[in-house]
């Protein structure tokens, strides 16, 4: 007998049927050159970062969550709330947005990403309300994002699948292709409702794809989350064969997502929510390690950038600025955070 339960992922609410129990560039922030960096950063000793100010997305109104900084650093990459309803009852929709640099703290905003978006708003006793977010990029202008709209119709291609990627040019995505659903441990054909990679993070040259695996089963947020990685070949995609080791010193009970990978693929950040009474405390990490082929070490934690919902790290490509989001006064915003 199968059995119908609600889960949410990020305040978003699915309803799943489970089977049985059995289932960068110059000298600040990205500087202001057109080119990548051909010497990738060679330390990463210096672990001190700036207090925090707020990005201004100058023409923007809203909350801009889980920010992506574009490997040249020329542009922002975000999403509007990750929620169903906004704070007024009022339907949202969660979609990609873009703003390109004026300065390392300040971009213009330019709209929509275009070819990303599906618009159609699901009415609220919908059981599907569809998100595309969590952005991320290569050198070569290969995108990754997370959308969630066929994640549980069992008649589409994309059943089960979150994770999607195109080919960005000029503020717009084409030719669109969802990845498997990966795990740890098993066959992507394997998939069950519940398990979701709801992050996703792309290394600078676009040959290793690091995931989250989330378990879902009612609770408003995952039972579990953990970070993996994976090499990527086209459409390809296969786990690394020691990924859980490699991760070892960063997974814990607690929830670990949202990562970000430096350009030397030597310095990760992420976010852990570490469960507090009825709550959590949400804090950005740090690890680093001596080669790409090494588990992570040193895990530590950036204890000057605390605040409310403090989420979704991403460094840019010379390793001197590190993007977030947080919440302040209810509204959610992007910080940035220089490396001293």
């Amino acid at each position: 007998m199968m059995a119908v339960i609600f889960f949410v992922y990020k305040k978003r609410v699915f309803k799943a049927i489970l089977l049985p129990l059995s289932i960068i560039f110059l000298l600040s922030c990205g500087g202001g050159g057109s080119g990548y960096s051909p010497d990738p950063i060679e330390s990463n000793d210096v672990t001190e970062f700036s207090d925090p100010i707020a990005v201004t997305i100058v023409d923007y109104e809203g909350d801009a969550m889980e920010p992506f900084i574009s490997r040249d650093g020329q542009i922002l990459f975000f999403n509007n709330l990750n929620s169903a309803t906004l704070i007024n009852g009022m339907i949202n929709d969660t979609n990609l947005h873009y703003a390109t640099r004026i300065s390392y703290n300040r971009f213009q905003y330019m709209g929509e990403l275009a070819g990303a978006n599906i618009d159609e708003l699901s009415a609220p006793e919908s059981s599907v309300n569809e998100l595309e977010g969590v952005a991320t990029m290569d050198v070569e202008g290969k995108f990754y994002f997370v959308r969630t709209i066929d994640y549980l119709n069992q008649s589409s291609s994309d059943y089960l699948r979150s994770i999607f990627h195109a080919d960005y040019v000029d503020g717009e995505l084409t030719n669109l292709e969802s990845l498997p659903n990966l795990r740890h441990g098993r066959d992507s054909s394997q998939a069950i409702s519940g398990e979701l990679n709801f992050d996703v993070e792309i290394d600078a040259a676009g040959e290793f794809l690091y995931f989250v695996q989330g378990t879902f089963s009612g609770s408003s947020v995952p039972d579990s989350a953990d970070i993996g990685v994976a090499t990527i070949n086209g459409s390809v995609v296969e786990i690394v064969e020691n990924s859980e080791a490699l991760f070892a010193a960063i997974n814990t009970p607690a929830l670990e997502y949202a990562a970000s990978i430096s350009t030397d693929g030597l310095e990760i950040f992420f976010t852990r929510a570490v469960e507090s009474g009825a709550s959590y405390e949400f804090g950005i990490y740090r690890a680093t390690r001596s080669t790409q082929s090494s588990p992570w070490q040193n895990v530590e934690r950036l204890t000057n950038l605390v605040g409310d919902l403090i989420e979704g790290p991403s460094i840019s490509f010379e390793g001197n600025c590190l993007y977030f989001h947080q919440r302040i006064a209810g509204v959610f915003t992007v910080y940035v955070s220089e490396r001293n």
